[in-house]
Protein backbone atom coordinates (compact mmCIF):
# COMPACT_ATOMS: atom_id res chain seq x y z
CA UNK A 1 0.00 0.00 0.00
CA UNK A 2 2.93 2.34 0.60
CA UNK A 3 3.32 4.90 -2.13
CA UNK A 4 6.13 7.36 -2.72
CA UNK A 5 7.23 10.26 -4.92
CA UNK A 6 5.98 13.68 -5.87
CA UNK A 7 5.51 14.88 -9.41
CA UNK A 8 3.95 17.97 -10.90
CA UNK A 9 3.70 19.14 -14.48
CA UNK A 10 3.88 22.94 -14.57
CA UNK A 11 3.25 24.68 -17.86
CA UNK A 12 4.69 28.15 -17.88
CA UNK A 13 4.11 30.60 -20.68
CA UNK A 14 6.85 30.86 -23.28
CA UNK A 15 8.53 33.81 -21.61
CA UNK A 16 6.39 36.54 -20.10
CA UNK A 17 3.37 38.11 -21.75
CA UNK A 18 3.91 41.54 -23.22
CA UNK A 19 1.20 43.87 -21.99
CA UNK A 20 1.00 46.16 -25.00
CA UNK A 21 4.74 46.67 -24.85
CA UNK A 22 4.76 47.83 -21.24
CA UNK A 23 6.21 44.82 -19.36
CA UNK A 24 9.66 45.75 -18.10
CA UNK A 25 10.82 42.10 -17.94
CA UNK A 26 9.89 41.20 -21.48
CA UNK A 27 11.47 43.86 -23.61
CA UNK A 28 14.19 46.41 -23.53
CA UNK A 29 12.46 49.73 -23.47
CA UNK A 30 14.07 51.90 -26.11
CA UNK A 31 14.26 55.31 -24.58
CA UNK A 32 15.65 58.70 -25.37
CA UNK A 33 18.34 59.72 -22.95
CA UNK A 34 21.27 62.05 -23.40
CA UNK A 35 24.28 59.87 -22.56
CA UNK A 36 26.48 61.78 -20.16
CA UNK A 37 28.98 59.35 -18.66
CA UNK A 38 30.29 61.76 -16.06
CA UNK A 39 32.58 60.38 -13.38
CA UNK A 40 31.18 62.44 -10.51
CA UNK A 41 27.71 62.93 -9.03
CA UNK A 42 25.87 65.83 -10.71
CA UNK A 43 25.43 69.02 -8.76
CA UNK A 44 22.12 69.43 -6.95
CA UNK A 45 21.85 65.98 -5.40
CA UNK A 46 20.77 65.90 -1.79
CA UNK A 47 23.40 63.29 -0.93
CA UNK A 48 20.76 60.87 0.35
CA UNK A 49 22.60 57.56 0.37
CA UNK A 50 20.85 54.70 -1.41
CA UNK A 51 21.55 51.08 -2.21
CA UNK A 52 20.32 48.78 -4.97
CA UNK A 53 19.74 45.04 -5.11
CA UNK A 54 20.64 43.31 -8.37
CA UNK A 55 19.84 39.69 -9.14
CA UNK A 56 21.79 37.41 -11.49
CA UNK A 57 19.24 34.71 -12.26
CA UNK A 58 21.65 32.40 -14.13
CA UNK A 59 23.62 31.65 -10.96
CA UNK A 60 21.13 32.78 -8.30
CA UNK A 61 23.39 35.60 -7.09
CA UNK A 62 22.13 38.59 -5.12
CA UNK A 63 24.32 41.72 -5.22
CA UNK A 64 23.82 44.85 -3.12
CA UNK A 65 25.52 48.00 -4.43
CA UNK A 66 25.67 51.37 -2.70
CA UNK A 67 25.62 54.84 -4.25
CA UNK A 68 29.42 54.86 -4.47
CA UNK A 69 29.38 51.69 -6.58
CA UNK A 70 30.74 49.48 -3.79
CA UNK A 71 29.38 45.94 -3.45
CA UNK A 72 28.33 45.86 0.20
CA UNK A 73 26.73 42.40 0.18
CA UNK A 74 26.57 39.35 -2.07
CA UNK A 75 25.15 35.87 -1.59
CA UNK A 76 23.57 32.95 -3.43
CA UNK A 77 19.80 32.79 -3.24
CA UNK A 78 18.74 29.75 -1.18
CA UNK A 79 16.52 27.13 -2.81
CA UNK A 80 14.08 24.93 -0.89
CA UNK A 81 14.69 21.19 -0.72
CA UNK A 82 13.99 19.56 -4.07
CA UNK A 83 14.14 22.80 -6.09
CA UNK A 84 16.97 23.32 -8.56
CA UNK A 85 15.75 26.22 -10.72
CA UNK A 86 16.38 29.83 -9.72
CA UNK A 87 13.32 32.05 -10.20
CA UNK A 88 13.13 34.68 -12.91
CA UNK A 89 11.34 37.18 -10.66
CA UNK A 90 11.89 38.10 -7.02
CA UNK A 91 9.92 40.44 -4.79
CA UNK A 92 11.93 42.41 -2.21
CA UNK A 93 10.08 43.53 0.90
CA UNK A 94 9.87 47.04 2.29
CA UNK A 95 13.43 48.16 2.97
CA UNK A 96 14.83 45.60 0.53
CA UNK A 97 14.25 42.51 2.67
CA UNK A 98 12.99 39.81 2.98
CA UNK A 99 12.90 38.23 -0.47
CA UNK A 100 9.94 36.23 -1.84
CA UNK A 101 10.01 34.06 -4.95
CA UNK A 102 8.72 30.84 -6.50
CA UNK A 103 11.36 28.17 -7.10
CA UNK A 104 10.76 25.03 -9.18
CA UNK A 105 12.19 21.57 -9.62
CA UNK A 106 13.22 21.26 -13.27
CA UNK A 107 12.22 17.58 -13.44
CA UNK A 108 9.04 17.37 -11.37
CA UNK A 109 8.02 21.02 -11.88
CA UNK A 110 7.02 21.26 -8.22
CA UNK A 111 6.75 24.95 -7.33
CA UNK A 112 7.45 26.34 -3.86
CA UNK A 113 6.65 29.85 -2.62
CA UNK A 114 9.81 30.71 -0.72
CA UNK A 115 10.72 33.59 1.62
CA UNK A 116 14.34 34.13 2.58
CA UNK A 117 16.20 36.50 4.85
CA UNK A 118 19.44 36.92 2.98
CA UNK A 119 20.66 33.31 2.39
CA UNK A 120 18.38 31.64 4.95
CA UNK A 121 14.89 30.33 4.11
CA UNK A 122 12.40 31.50 6.76
CA UNK A 123 9.08 30.32 5.26
CA UNK A 124 7.85 28.21 2.36
CA UNK A 125 4.70 26.73 0.87
CA UNK A 126 4.45 23.93 -1.71
CA UNK A 127 2.13 25.12 -4.48
CA UNK A 128 -0.50 22.91 -6.10
CA UNK A 129 -0.18 22.12 -9.80
CA UNK A 130 0.07 25.60 -11.36
CA UNK A 131 0.11 27.13 -14.81
CA UNK A 132 1.46 30.50 -13.67
CA UNK A 133 1.85 32.64 -10.58
CA UNK A 134 1.44 36.33 -9.85
CA UNK A 135 5.18 36.96 -9.42
CA UNK A 136 5.56 36.36 -13.17
CA UNK A 137 3.55 39.55 -13.74
CA UNK A 138 4.16 41.78 -10.71
CA UNK A 139 6.94 41.13 -8.18
CA UNK A 140 7.76 44.02 -5.88
CA UNK A 141 7.31 45.16 -2.27
CA UNK A 142 3.57 45.62 -2.78
CA UNK A 143 2.99 41.86 -2.34
CA UNK A 144 4.19 42.14 1.28
CA UNK A 145 2.20 43.39 4.23
CA UNK A 146 3.56 46.76 5.37
CA UNK A 147 5.50 45.23 8.26
CA UNK A 148 6.92 42.43 6.08
CA UNK A 149 5.21 39.84 8.32
CA UNK A 150 3.19 38.22 5.52
CA UNK A 151 3.30 37.83 1.75
CA UNK A 152 0.47 37.16 -0.73
CA UNK A 153 0.69 35.09 -3.93
CA UNK A 154 -1.86 34.29 -6.64
CA UNK A 155 -1.66 31.33 -8.98
CA UNK A 156 -3.53 29.78 -11.91
CA UNK A 157 -4.27 26.08 -11.55
CA UNK A 158 -3.07 23.83 -14.35
CA UNK A 159 -6.54 22.42 -15.04
CA UNK A 160 -8.29 25.80 -14.87
CA UNK A 161 -9.30 27.98 -11.96
CA UNK A 162 -7.14 29.95 -9.57
CA UNK A 163 -6.21 30.55 -5.94
CA UNK A 164 -4.71 33.12 -3.58
CA UNK A 165 -2.67 32.37 -0.46
CA UNK A 166 -1.23 34.46 2.35
CA UNK A 167 1.94 33.04 3.89
CA UNK A 168 2.88 34.18 7.39
CA UNK A 169 6.63 34.75 7.41
CA UNK A 170 6.92 34.56 11.19
CA UNK A 171 5.16 31.21 11.68
CA UNK A 172 5.85 29.75 8.23
CA UNK A 173 2.18 28.80 7.85
CA UNK A 174 -0.42 29.66 5.21
CA UNK A 175 -2.94 31.70 7.21
CA UNK A 176 -5.47 32.64 4.53
CA UNK A 177 -6.54 31.14 1.21
CA UNK A 178 -9.34 31.49 -1.32
CA UNK A 179 -10.14 29.57 -4.51
CA UNK A 180 -12.20 30.34 -7.59
CA UNK A 181 -14.78 27.74 -6.57
CA UNK A 182 -15.29 28.92 -2.97
CA UNK A 183 -18.98 29.84 -2.38
CA UNK A 184 -18.24 33.53 -1.94
CA UNK A 185 -16.22 33.72 -5.14
CA UNK A 186 -18.76 31.68 -7.11
CA UNK A 187 -21.45 34.23 -6.28
CA UNK A 188 -19.37 36.98 -7.86
CA UNK A 189 -19.22 35.16 -11.18
CA UNK A 190 -15.51 35.95 -11.61
CA UNK A 191 -13.69 34.34 -14.56
CA UNK A 192 -12.06 31.01 -13.78
CA UNK A 193 -11.01 29.75 -17.20
CA UNK A 194 -7.60 28.25 -17.88
CA UNK A 195 -4.74 30.71 -17.40
CA UNK A 196 -6.60 33.28 -15.27
CA UNK A 197 -4.09 34.44 -12.66
CA UNK A 198 -4.86 36.60 -9.60
CA UNK A 199 -2.11 39.23 -9.59
CA UNK A 200 -1.53 40.81 -6.18
CA UNK A 201 -1.31 44.60 -6.40
CA UNK A 202 -1.09 45.68 -2.75
CA UNK A 203 -1.29 44.11 0.69
CA UNK A 204 -2.23 46.74 3.25
CA UNK A 205 -3.65 45.99 6.68
CA UNK A 206 -5.99 43.04 6.28
CA UNK A 207 -6.82 43.71 2.62
CA UNK A 208 -5.21 42.12 -0.44
CA UNK A 209 -5.92 43.98 -3.69
CA UNK A 210 -5.68 41.93 -6.88
CA UNK A 211 -6.47 41.82 -10.60
CA UNK A 212 -7.52 38.75 -12.57
CA UNK A 213 -5.27 38.51 -15.63
CA UNK A 214 -5.38 36.14 -18.59
CA UNK A 215 -1.79 34.93 -18.64
CA UNK A 216 -0.08 34.35 -21.98
CA UNK A 217 -1.92 37.05 -23.94
CA UNK A 218 -1.04 40.55 -25.08
CA UNK A 219 -2.91 41.88 -22.10
CA UNK A 220 -5.80 44.26 -21.85
CA UNK A 221 -6.30 48.01 -21.88
CA UNK A 222 -7.68 47.72 -18.34
CA UNK A 223 -8.50 45.12 -15.71
CA UNK A 224 -11.17 44.53 -13.11
CA UNK A 225 -9.83 44.98 -9.60
CA UNK A 226 -10.89 43.39 -6.30
CA UNK A 227 -10.20 43.69 -2.57
CA UNK A 228 -10.10 40.55 -0.44
CA UNK A 229 -10.66 41.35 3.24
CA UNK A 230 -8.82 38.74 5.29
CA UNK A 231 -10.76 39.52 8.47
CA UNK A 232 -14.28 39.17 7.08
CA UNK A 233 -13.79 37.18 3.89
CA UNK A 234 -15.61 39.93 1.98
CA UNK A 235 -14.69 40.59 -1.66
CA UNK A 236 -15.33 44.09 -3.00
CA UNK A 237 -14.71 45.96 -6.21
CA UNK A 238 -11.47 47.95 -6.39
CA UNK A 239 -11.31 50.72 -9.01
CA UNK A 240 -7.77 51.70 -8.00
CA UNK A 241 -5.67 49.08 -9.77
CA UNK A 242 -7.22 49.15 -13.23
CA UNK A 243 -3.88 48.56 -15.01
CA UNK A 244 -0.89 46.29 -14.47
CA UNK A 245 1.22 49.16 -15.75
CA UNK A 246 1.23 51.14 -12.50
CA UNK A 247 3.28 52.28 -9.53
CA UNK A 248 2.38 52.95 -5.88
CA UNK A 249 4.00 55.60 -3.71
CA UNK A 250 3.87 53.80 -0.33
CA UNK A 251 4.25 56.86 1.90
CA UNK A 252 1.05 58.47 0.54
CA UNK A 253 -0.84 55.50 -0.93
CA UNK A 254 -1.11 57.29 -4.29
CA UNK A 255 -1.15 55.10 -7.39
CA UNK A 256 -0.30 56.14 -10.96
CA UNK A 257 -1.14 54.03 -13.99
CA UNK A 258 -1.22 54.06 -17.79
CA UNK A 259 -4.76 53.69 -19.15
CA UNK A 260 -6.82 54.22 -22.27
CA UNK A 261 -9.43 56.95 -21.83
CA UNK A 262 -11.78 57.56 -24.75
CA UNK A 263 -13.02 60.78 -23.16
CA UNK A 264 -9.70 62.45 -23.99
CA UNK A 265 -7.98 63.04 -27.30
CA UNK A 266 -6.45 59.88 -28.77
CA UNK A 267 -5.31 58.14 -31.93
CA UNK A 268 -6.15 54.58 -30.95
CA UNK A 269 -6.59 53.23 -34.49
CA UNK A 270 -2.90 53.83 -35.24
CA UNK A 271 -1.69 51.41 -32.55
CA UNK A 272 -1.56 47.62 -32.91
CA UNK A 273 -3.32 46.62 -29.68
CA UNK A 274 -4.52 49.72 -27.86
CA UNK A 275 -3.33 53.19 -26.99
CA UNK A 276 -2.78 54.09 -23.36
CA UNK A 277 -3.29 57.77 -24.00
CA UNK A 278 -3.41 58.89 -20.34
CA UNK A 279 -1.58 58.63 -17.06
CA UNK A 280 -4.11 58.50 -14.25
CA UNK A 281 -3.74 58.85 -10.50
CA UNK A 282 -5.65 57.37 -7.59
CA UNK A 283 -5.79 59.85 -4.69
CA UNK A 284 -6.54 58.04 -1.40
CA UNK A 285 -7.56 61.32 0.26
CA UNK A 286 -10.63 61.59 -1.98
CA UNK A 287 -10.99 57.99 -3.13
CA UNK A 288 -10.97 59.22 -6.74
CA UNK A 289 -9.05 58.10 -9.81
CA UNK A 290 -8.71 60.49 -12.75
CA UNK A 291 -6.37 61.34 -15.67
CA UNK A 292 -3.80 64.06 -15.06
CA UNK A 293 -1.81 63.75 -18.32
CA UNK A 294 -2.98 63.10 -21.90
CA UNK A 295 -0.80 62.21 -24.91
CA UNK A 296 -3.03 62.27 -28.03
CA UNK A 297 -0.43 60.80 -30.42
CA UNK A 298 1.54 58.51 -28.11
CA UNK A 299 0.93 55.41 -26.03
CA UNK A 300 2.25 55.65 -22.50
CA UNK A 301 3.85 52.89 -20.45
CA UNK A 302 5.83 52.18 -17.31
CA UNK A 303 4.93 55.23 -15.15
CA UNK A 304 7.15 55.47 -12.07
CA UNK A 305 7.24 57.86 -9.13
CA UNK A 306 10.68 59.48 -8.99
CA UNK A 307 12.36 62.23 -6.99
CA UNK A 308 10.59 61.53 -3.69
CA UNK A 309 7.22 61.24 -5.44
CA UNK A 310 7.44 64.79 -6.76
CA UNK A 311 7.73 63.77 -10.42
CA UNK A 312 6.73 60.92 -12.70
CA UNK A 313 8.88 59.13 -15.27
CA UNK A 314 6.97 57.66 -18.24
CA UNK A 315 7.91 55.66 -21.33
CA UNK A 316 6.26 57.06 -24.47
CA UNK A 317 5.97 55.56 -27.97
CA UNK A 318 4.31 56.85 -31.12
CA UNK A 319 2.63 54.77 -33.84
CA UNK A 320 5.95 54.51 -35.73
CA UNK A 321 7.51 52.81 -32.69
CA UNK A 322 9.72 55.77 -31.77
CA UNK A 323 10.34 55.76 -28.03
CA UNK A 324 11.23 58.48 -25.58
CA UNK A 325 11.28 58.90 -21.83
CA UNK A 326 9.40 61.90 -20.54
CA UNK A 327 9.31 63.46 -17.08
CA UNK A 328 6.06 64.95 -15.76
CA UNK A 329 5.06 67.16 -12.89
CA UNK A 330 2.01 66.23 -10.84
CA UNK A 331 0.09 69.09 -12.47
CA UNK A 332 0.55 67.43 -15.88
CA UNK A 333 3.35 69.75 -17.03
CA UNK A 334 5.87 68.08 -19.33
CA UNK A 335 9.29 68.76 -17.81
CA UNK A 336 11.12 67.48 -20.85
CA UNK A 337 12.74 64.60 -22.70
CA UNK A 338 15.99 64.08 -24.58
CA UNK A 339 16.78 62.20 -27.73
CA UNK A 340 19.54 59.75 -28.24
CA UNK A 341 19.02 55.99 -28.26
CA UNK A 342 19.72 54.02 -25.10
CA UNK A 343 18.06 50.86 -23.80
CA UNK A 344 16.74 50.69 -20.28
CA UNK A 345 16.17 47.31 -18.68
CA UNK A 346 14.78 48.25 -15.24
CA UNK A 347 13.98 51.52 -13.46
CA UNK A 348 13.42 52.39 -9.79
CA UNK A 349 12.64 55.79 -8.34
CA UNK A 350 14.64 57.18 -5.39
CA UNK A 351 14.58 60.45 -3.45
CA UNK A 352 16.78 62.49 -5.81
CA UNK A 353 15.69 60.93 -9.11
CA UNK A 354 15.94 57.35 -10.33
CA UNK A 355 18.32 54.50 -11.07
CA UNK A 356 18.25 52.20 -14.07
CA UNK A 357 20.20 49.45 -15.81
CA UNK A 358 21.36 49.35 -19.43
CA UNK A 359 23.58 47.27 -21.69
CA UNK A 360 24.36 50.07 -24.15
CA UNK A 361 27.33 51.68 -22.43
CA UNK A 362 29.71 48.71 -22.38
CA UNK A 363 29.20 45.77 -24.79
CA UNK A 364 27.98 42.58 -23.10
CA UNK A 365 27.90 44.32 -19.69
CA UNK A 366 24.99 45.59 -17.54
CA UNK A 367 25.62 49.08 -16.15
CA UNK A 368 23.77 50.57 -13.18
CA UNK A 369 23.13 54.31 -13.72
CA UNK A 370 21.98 57.05 -11.34
CA UNK A 371 20.05 60.06 -12.66
CA UNK A 372 19.74 63.11 -10.39
CA UNK A 373 16.60 64.73 -11.78
CA UNK A 374 16.99 67.67 -9.39
CA UNK A 375 20.04 68.64 -11.46
CA UNK A 376 18.52 68.00 -14.90
CA UNK A 377 17.43 65.30 -17.33
CA UNK A 378 20.76 63.87 -18.42
CA UNK A 379 21.51 60.15 -18.44
CA UNK A 380 23.29 60.47 -15.11
CA UNK A 381 26.42 58.72 -13.95
CA UNK A 382 27.57 55.09 -14.07
CA UNK A 383 27.61 53.52 -10.61
CA UNK A 384 28.47 49.86 -11.14
CA UNK A 385 29.02 47.35 -13.97
CA UNK A 386 28.54 43.61 -14.10
CA UNK A 387 31.09 41.08 -15.27
CA UNK A 388 31.06 40.48 -19.05
CA UNK A 389 28.31 38.11 -20.12
CA UNK A 390 26.28 38.47 -16.94
CA UNK A 391 22.80 40.02 -17.11
CA UNK A 392 21.66 40.93 -13.59
CA UNK A 393 18.29 42.63 -13.22
CA UNK A 394 17.64 45.64 -10.99
CA UNK A 395 15.43 44.21 -8.26
CA UNK A 396 15.06 47.06 -5.78
CA UNK A 397 16.52 50.47 -4.95
CA UNK A 398 16.05 52.60 -1.87
CA UNK A 399 17.31 53.13 1.61
CA UNK A 400 17.56 56.87 1.14
CA UNK A 401 15.15 59.27 2.81
CA UNK A 402 11.79 59.04 1.05
CA UNK A 403 8.95 60.68 2.94
CA UNK A 404 5.72 62.50 2.22
CA UNK A 405 6.15 66.24 1.86
CA UNK A 406 3.87 68.69 3.61
CA UNK A 407 2.79 70.03 0.24
CA UNK A 408 3.08 68.45 -3.20
CA UNK A 409 2.11 70.18 -6.41
CA UNK A 410 -1.64 69.46 -6.83
CA UNK A 411 -2.58 66.86 -9.42
CA UNK A 412 -4.18 68.08 -12.62
CA UNK A 413 -7.63 66.63 -13.33
CA UNK A 414 -8.50 66.31 -17.03
CA UNK A 415 -11.79 64.41 -16.75
CA UNK A 416 -14.44 63.43 -14.25
CA UNK A 417 -13.12 60.95 -11.68
CA UNK A 418 -14.01 57.34 -10.99
CA UNK A 419 -14.64 56.89 -7.26
CA UNK A 420 -14.08 53.93 -5.01
CA UNK A 421 -17.28 52.31 -3.80
CA UNK A 422 -18.54 53.10 -0.31
CA UNK A 423 -16.82 56.49 -0.01
CA UNK A 424 -19.61 58.96 0.67
CA UNK A 425 -23.16 59.37 -0.58
CA UNK A 426 -23.93 58.89 -4.24
CA UNK A 427 -20.55 57.40 -5.12
CA UNK A 428 -20.96 54.39 -7.39
CA UNK A 429 -18.63 51.48 -8.18
CA UNK A 430 -16.36 51.74 -11.20
CA UNK A 431 -18.01 50.88 -14.54
CA UNK A 432 -18.21 47.14 -15.05
CA UNK A 433 -17.26 46.34 -11.47
CA UNK A 434 -19.49 44.05 -9.34
CA UNK A 435 -21.14 45.51 -6.27
CA UNK A 436 -19.97 44.72 -2.76
CA UNK A 437 -20.37 41.07 -1.81
CA UNK A 438 -19.99 39.83 1.77
CA UNK A 439 -20.28 36.35 3.29
CA UNK A 440 -23.81 37.22 4.47
CA UNK A 441 -24.91 37.64 0.86
CA UNK A 442 -23.97 34.06 0.01
CA UNK A 443 -26.67 31.41 0.30
CA UNK A 444 -26.15 28.93 3.11
CA UNK A 445 -24.03 26.04 1.83
CA UNK A 446 -25.25 22.49 1.91
CA UNK A 447 -25.17 21.06 5.41
CA UNK A 448 -22.09 19.07 6.29
CA UNK A 449 -22.47 15.32 5.95
CA UNK A 450 -23.34 13.32 9.01
CA UNK A 451 -20.49 11.91 11.06
CA UNK A 452 -19.37 8.52 9.83
CA UNK A 453 -20.20 9.10 6.14
CA UNK A 454 -17.77 10.04 3.38
CA UNK A 455 -19.42 12.73 1.24
CA UNK A 456 -18.44 15.60 -1.01
CA UNK A 457 -17.81 18.71 1.05
CA UNK A 458 -16.90 16.75 4.18
CA UNK A 459 -13.61 16.13 5.93
CA UNK A 460 -11.70 12.87 6.13
CA UNK A 461 -8.64 11.62 7.98
CA UNK A 462 -5.94 9.49 6.34
CA UNK A 463 -5.64 6.05 7.98
CA UNK A 464 -2.52 4.00 7.19
CA UNK A 465 -0.43 1.46 9.11
CA UNK A 466 3.27 0.82 9.82
CA UNK A 467 4.39 4.21 8.49
CA UNK A 468 2.82 3.69 5.07
CA UNK A 469 1.74 6.70 3.04
CA UNK A 470 -1.30 7.20 0.84
CA UNK A 471 -0.79 8.15 -2.82
CA UNK A 472 -2.42 11.26 -4.23
CA UNK A 473 -2.77 10.85 -8.00
CA UNK A 474 -3.61 13.21 -10.85
CA UNK A 475 -6.70 11.17 -11.71
CA UNK A 476 -8.89 8.34 -10.41
CA UNK A 477 -6.80 5.32 -11.41
CA UNK A 478 -3.42 3.67 -10.83
CA UNK A 479 -2.17 4.74 -14.26
CA UNK A 480 -2.21 8.40 -13.23
CA UNK A 481 0.96 9.99 -11.86
CA UNK A 482 1.46 10.42 -8.13
CA UNK A 483 1.48 14.10 -7.12
CA UNK A 484 1.86 13.79 -3.33
CA UNK A 485 2.00 11.33 -0.42
CA UNK A 486 -0.10 11.67 2.74
CA UNK A 487 0.90 10.50 6.19
CA UNK A 488 -1.33 8.75 8.67
CA UNK A 489 -3.55 11.23 10.51
CA UNK A 490 -3.53 14.00 7.89
CA UNK A 491 -6.93 15.65 7.36
CA UNK A 492 -8.25 16.38 3.88
CA UNK A 493 -11.35 17.87 2.27
CA UNK A 494 -13.41 15.65 -0.06
CA UNK A 495 -14.24 17.67 -3.17
CA UNK A 496 -15.45 14.99 -5.61
CA UNK A 497 -16.32 11.30 -5.70
CA UNK A 498 -16.57 8.48 -5.19
CA UNK A 499 -15.54 7.16 -8.60
CA UNK A 500 -14.82 3.49 -9.39
CA UNK A 501 -11.64 2.51 -11.25
CA UNK A 502 -9.13 -0.38 -11.10
CA UNK A 503 -11.17 -2.11 -8.42
CA UNK A 504 -11.04 0.85 -6.01
CA UNK A 505 -13.34 3.66 -4.94
CA UNK A 506 -11.55 6.98 -5.54
CA UNK A 507 -12.11 10.40 -3.94
CA UNK A 508 -10.75 13.72 -5.10
CA UNK A 509 -9.28 15.50 -2.08
CA UNK A 510 -7.66 18.81 -1.17
CA UNK A 511 -4.91 18.91 1.45
CA UNK A 512 -4.40 21.62 4.06
CA UNK A 513 -1.71 23.20 1.84
CA UNK A 514 -3.95 23.25 -1.24
CA UNK A 515 -2.71 20.21 -3.18
CA UNK A 516 -5.53 18.42 -5.02
CA UNK A 517 -5.68 14.89 -6.38
CA UNK A 518 -7.33 11.46 -6.13
CA UNK A 519 -6.91 8.84 -3.41
CA UNK A 520 -8.39 5.39 -2.76
CA UNK A 521 -11.06 4.95 -0.09
CA UNK A 522 -9.79 1.55 1.07
CA UNK A 523 -7.20 -1.13 0.27
CA UNK A 524 -6.34 -4.74 1.09
CA UNK A 525 -3.76 -4.87 3.91
CA UNK A 526 -2.49 -8.38 4.69
CA UNK A 527 -5.82 -9.87 3.70
CA UNK A 528 -7.84 -7.34 5.71
CA UNK A 529 -9.83 -4.47 4.17
CA UNK A 530 -8.32 -1.23 5.53
CA UNK A 531 -10.32 2.00 5.35
CA UNK A 532 -7.70 4.54 4.19
CA UNK A 533 -10.13 7.47 4.52
CA UNK A 534 -12.04 7.82 7.78
CA UNK A 535 -14.88 10.36 7.91
CA UNK A 536 -14.25 13.50 9.98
Amino acid sequence: MAEYGLRYSVHLADGYPSFGGGDERMRKITVMLLVVLAGVMPAGAQNNDWTAWLYNQSIGQMIQVNQAGVVVDSFTLPLPAGADSYPLSIAAGYGGRPLAYVAYNSQTFQGVLTVSNRDQIVAQFALPLTYSDSFELVADESVFKEDNSQVALGFALDGGGWGLVVLDIVTGQVVETIRHNDPLISVLGLPDNFGITPVVRRFIGSVVAFNLVQTGTEGSASYEGYDWNLDTGAVTSNPVYASLDSDTFPVTGEVIMALSDERLENNDTEFVFFQSNTIQVYDPLTGARYPFYNAPDHSLYFPRFIQNGERILVDSVDSAQRYSWIVLERNGTLVGSVSTATSILDVHGISDGFVYTSTDFIPDVVTLMFVDTRAGLGAGVPVWSSAPGETPSLLWAGGDVISAQTAYTPWAQLAAPVFASGQGGGIAPAPGQPMFVSPGDVSTPQAAPALGVLATGGLATVNTTEGDQLNVRLGPGRDFDVVARLNDGERVTLIEGPRAADGFAWWKIRTSVGIEGWVVESVEDNGVRLQTLIPG
